[in-house]
């Protein structure tokens, strides 16, 4: 009984330094960190927040890009992104392909 007490007791300390440990960061590619440099603050916590269960940082910023698209477009793909000159090329209905100018930084249409 002794022996299951401290056990419980060991166990118990084990738990509560483990919650006092600070959260790992998330870990990028040098690709993502370049991706997510490119951003404003604001919309880089935005997208670091959304990333979870194994999306990338690719996979957030095009959803985001697309849902931003897709209120002024009736987009279903991003099919390339040239950041240099802030274009993405998207999917339309039907299948045809448009370029659209966008924000970098903040991920906006421009129109």
């Amino acid at each position: 009984m002794i022996t299951s007490r401290r056990a419980l007791a060991l166990a118990s300390a084990a738990v509560a330094a483990a919650s006092t440990l600070p959260a790992f960061a998330a870990s990028y590619t040098k690709f993502e960190d370049a991706e997510l440099a490119q951003l404003d603050a604001k919309v880089r916590a935005d997208v670091e927040a959304r990333i979870s269960n194994g999306q990338t940082v690719r996979g957030v910023i095009e959803t985001m890009l697309l849902n931003n698209i897709s209120a002024k477009l009736q987009a279903q793909k991003v099919e390339a992104i040239d950041w240099e000159k802030s274009l993405a090329v998207v999917q339309l209905p039907g299948g045809e392909l448009k370029s659209v100018p966008f924000d970098a930084k903040t991920l906006t249409v421009k129109t």
